[in-house]
């Protein structure tokens, strides 16, 4: 989950998402019961010419629009369970980009042509469009506007079109002409040219709405692009282009197909349930991002990752089930819950990552992570950049005199990852800027982070947990943990009584704050140093983690359970001061 901040302490996705939560299990779970959220599949660059979907589960699809309330308005349906929905326009089926769909790039004997001959006059329904319409060969039924028409063929060209006009003629059938709007979707029998209905809001923004037909207690699943999906599907020709598509279920079964994507089944519980709670209360925060195209959430990790149910199983149900309605509460609202695969020994405040009012988020303050590292997870990276990407990615604005040649780690925060970082040029002029701006910059893979080089082959001690003293050993002697009771002697031979907080012991691997929060570490506790000398004109930065560092690391989250964790208290240890509730 990438960063998508939105300066609110809670912003519901829509208005069918503005829930107020009861107490109980039950209030909670109808509260829910019946919300419709919207995630978006495929948009904007990655619109479609055509998608296919195949009813695993069912027998048949049924077609019509949403309405504003996110109901499914039904105007027809097939028993089809293969079908392609597919831009109104010269589109062939065949391979492209490696999917076997409907595209105009595609040279195939397979062509769903953009012209068709009407019959005269508008129906009442769509049974009465197709019963006129299947009178003759290739005859479908079209609604045009919110009117039902009869419609015949599908051609490439329009002198095709004209022809088999004539030809119809000659039998004393009247058709007319008829091509299509920017707007236009059809619907066919995938792999063929078959139509078997056909829809234009000519630019009225309700899209065509494509929904399983259910069969038996079992939710339907449809399969599309390899992934399995609940619920029902719009299509729409946002201001005219290519097919944007959106995917409509329920809440908690949008939640299942999060976990079940975000995490894997095989995990704890616990640490699945972790996921569920967070998921539910970012995703009421997020806002209205996506709202240009017409959808709540995406299903990448721009918003959160979603698939469908194509990875869910035993544990990601029960967890979905087992938490049905809970959130990460703060000050009763909604608390907008980051995460990110690991942290590599501490996650991280958002003010210091991204620049956001802390006062505003102050669930969302780093916190050493003893934990983590018991999940075994290999989130050890290195990153190399020249003088001239260091140049424009992070010190654009400064006069760089020559090229980079050394660089330093000059500040660190609380929790020991870099605050600033200092670069030097050939002339020996200092650049100093925060890390946020070197972590966006370069779009390095976690926030905790270093230098490789001198230094690096020297593992630094591990982060200390919280609470046990961030002891050191003084002059080789016993470990000290705390400084209350010990003295510090000045020239004069003067002694001055010291205290726990702001004062640091320095070693190799950097300086160590102690008596400060429970002993966290100042300086990064992983295998790389905190400066690095120019090799071959490149900077080489090493780190740990995979993420934002905000909020939950999955993979500590994944530690504490097996630790024997429960959910809630895996939650409260990533996002200080929260409860989890109803929302």
């Amino acid at each position: 989950m990438k960063r998508n901040f939105v300066q609110i302490a809670a912003f519901c996705l829509s208005a069918v998402l503005l829930l107020a939560l009861g107490g109980g299990r039950a209030s909670a779970a109808s509260a829910y019961s019946g919300r419709i959220i919207r995630v978006g599949l495929h948009y904007g660059t990655g619109a479609m010419e055509g998608l296919n979907l195949l009813n695993e589960e069912g027998s048949g699809y049924r077609f019509g629009y949403y309405d504003g309330a996110n109901q499914f308005v039904e105007l027809g349906s097939t028993g089809q369970t293969a079908i392609s929905v597919v831009e109104t326009m010269n589109v062939y089926y065949g391979v492209y980009n490696d999917y076997r769909c409907y595209h105009t790039g595609i040279s195939s004997s397979v062509a769903v042509g953009e012209y068709h001959l009407e019959l005269p006059g508008a129906f009442g329904s769509f049974a009465e469009a197709q019963g006129a319409a299947s009178r003759y060969p290739g005859g479908f039924a079209a609604c045009i506007g919110g009117a039902y028409y009869a419609r015949i063929g599908n051609y490439t060209t329009r002198d095709g079109a004209v022809a088999a006009q004539s030809a119809l003629s000659a039998q004393g059938v009247y058709t007319e002409l008829r091509g299509t709007s920017a707007y236009g979707i059809s619907v066919v029998i995938t792999g063929t040219n078959t139509i078997l209905f056909q829809y234009d809001d000519l630019g009225n923004g309700t899209g065509l709405g494509v929904e399983p037909i259910q069969t038996g207690m079992e939710k339907c699943v449809t399969l599309s692009k390899g992934y399995k999906y609940h619920g029902g599907f719009r299509f729409e020709r946002i201001n005219g282009g290519k097919l944007t598509v959106v995917n409509l279920l329920g809440f908690e079964d949008y939640i299942e197909g999060v976990v079940a994507t975000e995490m894997s089944d095989s995990w704890p519980v616990e640490a699945l349930k972790a996921q569920a709670v967070a998921a539910r209360s970012y995703a009421v925060t997020l806002g209205s991002k996506h709202s240009a195209h017409h959808f709540d959430i995406c299903d990448s990790t721009d918003c959160q990752a979603y698939t469908g149910q194509t990875s869910a199983g035993a544990n990601t149900r029960a967890a979905v089930e087992q938490t049905a309605g809970l959130g990460c509460v703060y000050n009763g609202k909604p608390a907008q819950s980051f995460y990110y695969s690991s942290n590599g020994g501490a996650s991280e405040s958002v003010s210091n990552v991204w620049g956001s009012n802390q006062s505003l988020y102050p669930y969302l303050t780093g916190v050493t992570d003893p934990y983590e590292a018991g999940a075994n997870v290999n989130n050890g990276w290195e990153r190399s950049f020249t003088s001239s990407q260091l140049a424009s990615r992070v010190l654009s604005g400064y006069s760089v005199s020559g090229s980079i040649v050394s660089a330093a780690v000059t500040a660190y925060t609380d929790v020991g990852n870099p605050k600033t970082i200092t670069f030097t040029d050939s002339a020996g002029k200092n650049y100093t800027v925060s890390s946020a701006k070197v972590f966006s910059g370069l779009g390095l893979p976690s926030f905790r982070f270093g230098f490789a080089g001198s230094g690096s082959s020297q593992p630094a001690p591990e982060p200390t947990p919280p609470g046990s003293g961030g002891a050191v050993s003084i002059n080789g002697g016993a470990a000290v943990g705390s400084l209350n009771g010990l003295y510090a002697i000045d020239g004069s031979g003067s002694l001055t009584p010291m205290a726990d907080g702001g004062v640091y012991v320095v070693t190799d691997s950097g300086t160590s704050l102690l008596g400060q929060g429970g002993g966290q570490t100042a300086a990064p506790s992983v295998e790389w140093s905190g400066s690095a000398q120019a090799v071959n004109g490149s900077i080489t930065f090493a780190g740990r983690g995979w993420g934002h560092n905000i909020g939950m690391s999955q993979f500590g989250a994944k530690a504490m359970a097996e630790q024997g964790f429960t959910y809630d208290q895996i939650l409260q240890f990533y996002y200080t001061g929260v409860t989890v509730g109803y929302m």
